[in-house]
């Protein structure tokens, strides 16, 4: 029997979305497969869901699942990736949390199991650490991203991969004291957080896997349909390769801050809504975070606007053209580094800038900490800019009303 030890990591506000990824996992295994499922979280999860994990587990055959509590581990580092939480970090202990393994698979939990994943696990690591698909966001961007990545000692990307499907060669890892040297490196601050760490850590131990077992679907938009980015990433990939990923993925990774459980339009969410729909516990959120956002933008009566943060998430709602140019005079941000530049077609400015633009509100725009991080624009607009408007923050769901077109005619009156 093929076992298969599958380790996954979340905190409590994304158990069902770790739930469906095990689901899709499970329900596409052969059957003399066998999966062992370890689910890293911060502290234990509600009693009902619990019983919805070993639920499933218990209606199928040659599957085991155990909750690791990480406690409070990482928990104090800070998140340079707005859709990230601390749990990313609890896959650098991966080796001292599997002792009687020699190799595991991890999955992140936006991720989607297509095939059974004996194939995969059989991968022959040889004495690399880990094997992984190769980051071609990373890679094509590296002209933009050199002055970092020469900064932290990385000054090749021949080996970086996506740290969301990672192979691990434990056994090598216990030998060689790696674990030990992933968690020094957590305590510089890095832009790309634990993955950087890996790469870094792990360089020149990497073995490249094929791009179906790790199909980014940010992809489509940021290089399959620009005609002028397809020849770079079929130069990583392999055209062929990335075309038969595309029509038989193993694992689909949704990997950037638009998830098809908060934005129906995501490309192949078909397949999580598919699993998502199979689960007894569906995530039902009433109205997602993009689209309360967006709502801002169409739902008020104010002329000029600029939105406040050059953050991931607006830039990939911009890069699929969810944002039109209509009243946005530009972004608003705090970090000297982006002020000139450009996403899409709107300029980032400084806040002092705000004096020169003189839009009538600010739409708030960073999702990350974002319960931190608001109210500090509020102070800072309420002291230096009275006469601006900032709309409601549309990431905080403790909000019971969203802003609509009456409370846009309030705030005008």
């Amino acid at each position: 029997m093929n076992k298969i030890p599958i380790v996954l990591a979340s905190d409590r506000n994304c158990a069902m979305q770790m739930y469906i990824t095990i689901l899709s996992a499970i329900a596409n295994k052969k059957k003399d497969s066998f999966y062992d499922f370890y689910c890293l979280i911060p502290s234990k999860f509600s009693k009902f869901v619990n019983q919805k994990f070993k639920r499933l587990i218990s209606r199928h055959q040659n599957v085991n699942l155990t909750f690791i509590s990480m406690k409070n581990i990482f928990s104090h580092l800070p998140m340079q990736i707005e859709h990230i939480t601390s749990p990313t970090f609890y896959r650098l202990k991966i080796a001292e949390l599997l002792p009687q393994y020699d190799k595991a698979l991890y999955l992140d939990i936006d991720t989607i199991v297509l095939e059974d994943l004996t194939q995969l696990f059989n991968t022959d690591l040889g004495n690399n650490y880990i094997g992984g698909v190769p980051a071609a966001s990373y890679i094509i961007g590296y002209d933009r991203l050199k002055d970092y990545f020469d900064d932290i000692g990385l000054k090749d990307m021949a080996y970086y991969i996506n740290a969301g499907v990672i192979l691990w060669n434990l056994k090598q890892i216990r030998q060689e004291n790696v674990t030990e040297k992933l968690l020094a490196l957590t305590k510089n601050t890095y832009k790309f957080m634990d993955q950087d760490i890996i790469n870094l850590v792990c360089y020149g131990k990497i073995k490249h896997l094929d791009f179906k077992y790790n199909l980014m679907t940010p992809y489509k938009h940021r290089f399959l349909d620009k005609p002028e980015l397809c020849n770079k990433i079929y130069e990583i990939y392999g055209e062929t390769n990335l075309k038969n990923a595309i029509k038989n993925p193993v694992i689909i990774h949704y990997a950037s801050s638009l998830k098809p459980w908060n934005d129906k339009k995501v490309w192949l969410g078909n397949y999580w809504q598919h699993y998502a729909k199979k689960a007894p516990a569906k995530i039902r959120i009433k109205e997602s975070s993009s689209t309360r956002f967006l709502n801002q933008i169409s739902e008020n009566k104010f002329k000029k606007l600029v939105f406040w943060g050059a953050s991931l998430f607006l830039k990939d709602l911009i890069e699929t053209k969810r944002i039109k140019r209509h009243k946005i005079l530009g972004i608003v941000d705090a970090d000297p580094s982006k002020h000139g530049k450009k996403i899409g077609d709107f300029q980032i400015y400084s806040p002092q800038d705000l004096n020169v633009l003189k839009p009538d509100a600010v739409i708030f725009a960073i999702k990350n900490r974002n319960e931190d991080i608001y109210p500090q624009i509020q102070n800072i607009l309420k002291k230096e800019y009275p006469n601006i408007k900032l709309l409601p923050n549309a990431f905080n769901f403790k909000t019971k009303r969203k802003y609509n077109k009456t409370d846009a005619r309030k705030d005008e009156a």
